[in-house]
């Protein structure tokens, strides 16, 4: 095979899934070559998934369907090749990593593959410590697959792929689930892999981040079909910033040239006002809503929380931040009773939560897994969203009304046959959205998020928070995120983690002050960061990107004659 052959051409492709009246993606054509990185970005829903399961080979031989135009995989087409005969050149790593590790340990996991091919023990074991180093993931060797956190599966399953060694990576938003610093660090890997020859394709909505890896194209999709396909700067010009994330620089550019007018109000006030403090109410209100007591809890013989220390307020939004496997899952899992403490007490509202069993946790706490497929189990969305209320012997008369509100919350209600579509056909972000649909149609008084914006476009997640934010009744929301600014802007309170402890506990512009502590829990400044703290006002919460850069262009545009546009580090406070 020439070097000159592309890896990849894809030609007018079109796909319609089997039962969809309209295709999933339209007319779309990317050639990639050797040594190339195509950054593939866009709003949920708009094929990004669809073109990597026809570049992998899903489609049309796992997803049936119509499908138009082709793919060639080096000059030949999937639809003549085994999944097997692709997987030899595509390695795909799955948004939801817990989808594609079979292994019950680390070691076991990254030897599949070779194992599968008929490679030497010896050599397998000579590949696991080279793939081990090159991922970072030294630390989890000798672990079972089972006890890792999301993050830490996002890493383990990126090492399988580096273990088959193919000449094409295929990774659909492998950030949402890591930290900062391992997200640059995966970044920094897959640099080098396209750096030594191979094409790397990724799949992301957080494109300030993703612009690190310096992709040399970016294929930007809309509504199934090809808005753009080109340099970065071009798409830097023409990219929705409320669709994907872009830097605060971009955001304030594209306000002062008046194209953010429509999307985010005046900008003078942040999106979330802050809940009431747990102080403010704790007198009147009762106990904390939880509370945690020098708790310790392991998963099999590694112990991963070290004396936690915490009291969640019923009034509270807090975000859980901290490195990948530092124990935030975890704790809230020992909270739902899903794993036993080993030293320590739990308490609901005052009371011990030991001897109460999940089911009756859950007409309090709302939990939302951070992989959602295991939550996942009805027929049909409906059957899906009924077994709650059922099971707790609600009013089914009120049931079709619950439905629909849970749905609209969600954003869901606008997809086509949505009730009685199988859970497991929608897509990553839509099963994302369906858990938190199940968690509301039980009424919870607190909601826990794992990962929230884990697969879901900028837009999607800040109107998600927002709904919840505003759902009537709803007293407090605990959140796990990996998204700086998503926790930044919507909570009144951080915990930090780090190695299963909690090593800070304030308001959010307390907390980022210690820079140091700030890094040390793989969190790193972003720009919205630095924006606010430039051009924020003293007295304000955090600013989303939007609201401030029209803030900053209605205070230039405010100042007085002479002034050459007006100093927007002026702003009034």
């Amino acid at each position: 095979m020439s070097d000159n052959t592309p890896l990849v051409e894809v030609e007018d492709l079109t796909f319609r899934y089997r039962r969809a009246t309209e295709p999933a993606i339209r007319n779309v054509s990317l050639t990639v070559t050797r040594g190339e990185v195509i950054l593939v970005a866009g709003p949920s829903g708009c094929g990004k998934s669809t073109l990597i399961r026809a570049i992998n080979g899903l489609i049309p031989h796992a997803y049936p369907g119509e499908l138009g135009g082709s793919v060639r995989l080096e000059g030949r087409p999937t639809t003549e090749l085994k999944l097997r005969d692709i997987a030899l050149t595509v390695g795909t790593v799955l948004q939801d990593p817990g989808k594609q590790i079979v292994g019950a340990t680390v070691e076991a996991e990254l030897a599949f593959g070779p194992e599968n091919l008929g490679v030497p023990r010896d050599e397998i074991r000579e590949l696991v410590r080279l793939v081990s180093e090159q991922a970072g993931i030294e630390p989890l060797l000798g672990r079972e697959t089972a006890a890792l956190s999301g993050g830490e599966r996002q890493l383990l399953a990126m090492a399988g792929i580096l273990m088959m060694r193919p000449r094409l990576y295929v990774v659909d938003e492998p950030l949402a689930n890591l930290d900062p610093l391992s997200a640059a660090r995966l970044l920094a890997i897959l640099r080098a892999l396209a750096d030594r020859g191979n094409a790397v394709i990724i799949v992301e909505h957080r494109v300030e981040e993703a612009l690190e890896l310096r992709p040399d194209r970016v294929l930007y999709l809309d509504a199934g079909a090809p808005r753009y396909v080109g340099p970065v700067d071009g798409f830097l010009r023409i990219a929705d910033p409320r669709a994907v994330k872009l830097s605060f620089d971009v955001v304030l550019e594209r306000a002062r040239a008046g194209g953010l007018a429509a999307a985010a109000g005046d900008g003078t006030e942040p999106r979330h006002a802050p809940a009431p403090s747990d102080a403010d109410h704790e007198s009147a209100e009762g106990p904390a809503r939880l509370e945690f007591r020098a708790v310790d809890a392991s998963i099999g013989d590694h112990q991963i929380l070290h004396g936690v220390d915490a009291s969640l307020g019923r009034r509270e939004v807090v975000a859980v931040l901290g490195p990948n496997g530092s124990g935030k899952t975890t704790a809230f899992r020992t909270a739902m009773q899903l794993l036993p403490v080993s030293a320590g007490r739990i308490l609901v509202d005052g009371v011990d939560a030991k001897g109460r069993g999940t089911a009756s946790l859950a007409t309090i706490f709302g939990y939302v897994f951070q992989s959602p497929s295991q939550m996942l189990f009805a027929r049909t969305v409906r059957e899906e969203l009924a077994f709650g209320p059922t099971n707790l012997r609600r009013d089914p008369a009120t049931f079709d009304a619950l439905i629909a509100d849970c749905l609209r919350r969600t954003a869901l209600d606008g997809l086509e046959g949505i009730l009685e579509r199988p859970p497991l056909t929608l897509s990553f972000g839509q099963q994302k959205r369906l858990a938190l649909a199940i968690a509301l149609a039980l009424q919870p008084a607190t909601l826990i998020l794992d990962e929230p914006s884990a697969g879901q476009d900028h837009q999607t997640a800040e109107a998600f928070m927002r709904e919840v934010l505003a759902i009537p009744g709803l007293e407090s929301v605990y959140f796990i995120t990996h998204d700086v600014d998503l926790a930044l802007t919507h909570a009144d309170r951080i915990l930090l983690f780090r190695d299963g402890r909690i090593v800070a506990d304030g308001p959010p512009k307390e907390i980022i002050v210690d820079e140091a502590r700030w890094r040390a829990c793989n969190l790193t400044p972003t720009s919205l960061m630095q924006a606010n703290a430039r051009w924020g006002g003293r007295d304000d919460g955090f600013l989303d990107a939007e609201s401030l850069a029209l803030r900053i262009v209605a205070s230039e545009q405010a100042a007085p004659v002479g002034a050459e546009g007006g100093s927007a580090s002026t702003l009034p406070d």
